[in-house]
């Protein structure tokens, strides 16, 4: 295992707590508590303790329900029910201060994070030396990916987009351990950008490229895909097409088939599962997971609005149309990607599919002027979708349009909404919302970007608050 180097390019807001005796890897949150460094002396207590930083992932606060619904219903194609549904708050952005903003969404990536760099630092003082190479490479690998990983969620969250502003505050950094009375500050949006790709450039020189480790854990193609999402969102077309492309072309997945498509959805992995989150029968969210609160037979709390069908049925042969399912008044508002594959709860979470990465590629190329390829990557989800669908000339509206078409439910429309900058129509007149309450979606409006939470203010006062807000 090569040599790994101390990389501290910052600070975060984790204060460590003493943990107790042996490999026992606590439950810990941010500013208040910290594992001891102590707390690793194993490849099996390192792989414990990862263990936690995915069930961090699979909390209902983070990608079994919040990050997803959040991702959604704050934009344009599917709308919450009713005013009392689960996904009312993000719907009807009440996140405007710091004592209402959903504030797991800022500790929980800290809570992994806090875990991750416990499991770095034992590596770093060889205090792990037992197992293959090969297995502490593993750990290693997923440990930069996943801190990657949750970087890049909090700048999106916290942060102002990239190509509106990255001088502006991101996430506070986190990458290594500090003392309990330090009280860093937020770096910039694009410190914070280069954090995650330097934690995903980082994991792909860990990992190996066949795939050894088990599906719903992250991988070598998982890293590099997610590098080709957060270039994209850079705006950074060649380094995101670079990747996504080498993902399509050596990676291990292929498409799903137009007859296999819904089907799909009710299975645990399948052949463009690059990293899904893993729910069993046992272990989901229960009644507060993403797969009960869409569906009607659970909260059925939010549906796919008006606009979002029609721009479906615009080819009735679309597969795509198979998916949308009656709830309530809503003859095709259930979007049934999180069907169940044994009961209403234990839908995998799709994290990031291959069909995203065609999609990454697609537009990539088209902003960079490639139409060419930008079409045979397009044309492969368009005629997925619909094998006799008609021959279209490439442009970006084709592209994004596709995009929504293809990964609505998955969390990423208001993403891809302040990303650009554009505006779109919320449709808020066919929801119980009136139209003088209806939040503007784009990037110019304040509370599209989430303020600080009031007990982190409290814990460090000095924190920069989040552009528009205040810390009173």
């Amino acid at each position: 295992m090569k040599k790994y180097l101390k990389n501290i390019i910052g600070a975060f807001v984790l204060v460590l707590m003493t943990a107790s005796c042996g490999e026992d890897f606590l439950n810990v949150f941010p500013n208040d508590q910290l594992v001891a460094e102590t707390a690793i002396a194993s490849v099996g207590g390192a792989e414990a303790a990862l263990y936690g930083v995915y069930n961090v992932l699979q909390a209902t606060s983070s990608y079994n329900c919040n990050m997803i619904t959040f991702g959604e219903v704050r934009g344009e194609d599917m709308q919450t029910v009713s005013r009392s549904d689960r996904t009312v708050a993000f719907y009807t952005f009440n996140n405007r201060t710091p004592d209402n903003v959903d504030a797991n969404l800022w500790y929980q990536p800290y809570v992994a994070m806090n875990r991750i760099n416990v499991i770095i630092k034992a590596f770093e003082d060889e205090k792990v030396t037992d197992g293959t190479e090969k297995q502490r490479d593993a750990i290693l690998g997923q440990c930069y990916a996943l801190r990657g990983l949750f970087h890049f969620d909090l700048v999106k969250l916290f942060g102002v987009p990239y190509l509106k502003d990255k001088t502006a505050p991101g996430a506070v950094i986190a990458n290594r351990i500090i003392a309990a009375n330090e009280k860093p500050q937020r770096n910039t949006v694009e410190e914070t950008y280069t954090q995650a790709v330097n934690d995903l450039k980082e994991a792909l020189t860990y990992l190996a490229t066949t795939k050894e480790i088990t599906d719903g854990y992250m991988n070598y193609w998982a890293a590099e895909a997610l590098l080709a999402r957060v270039y994209l969102y850079m705006g950074n077309y060649g380094e995101a097409y670079t990747h996504a492309t080498n993902v399509i072309t050596s990676g291990p997945y292929t498409l799903v088939t137009n007859a296999g498509y819904v089907a799909s959805w009710s299975a645990a992995f399948t052949t463009e599962s690059i990293f899904s989150l893993a729910n069993t029968a046992n272990d989901h969210g229960d009644r507060e997971g993403v797969g009960y609160v869409a569906n009607p037979d659970g909260y059925g709390a939010f549906v796919a609005t008006p606009t979002f069908v029609a721009l479906l049925e615009e080819d009735p042969a679309d597969v795509r149309l198979g998916l949308l399912k009656p709830n309530g008044a809503h003859p095709k508002g259930y979007v049934a990607k999180l069907p169940g594959k044994t009961n209403i709860f234990d839908s995998n979470i799709p994290m990031i599919r291959l069909s995203e990465v065609y999609l990454i590629a697609a537009e990539a190329a088209m902003r960079n002027g490639n139409p060419a390829s930008a079409k045979t990557y397009v044309d492969a989800i368009r005629k997925r979708a619909n094998p006799a669908a008609a021959d279209e000339p490439v442009n970006i509206d084709l592209v994004m349009k596709e995009r929504r078409k293809e990964l609505i439910g998955e969390g990423h429309r208001f993403f891809d909404i302040m990303r650009l900058g554009v505006s779109v129509d919320r449709q808020c007149a066919t929801s119980f919302m009136h139209a003088d309450e209806c939040p503007t979606v784009g990037w110019d409006q304040v509370y599209c970007v989430l303020p600080i939470p009031r007990h982190e203010i409290n814990l460090n006062p000095d924190i920069l608050p989040t552009p528009g807000y205040s810390n009173n």
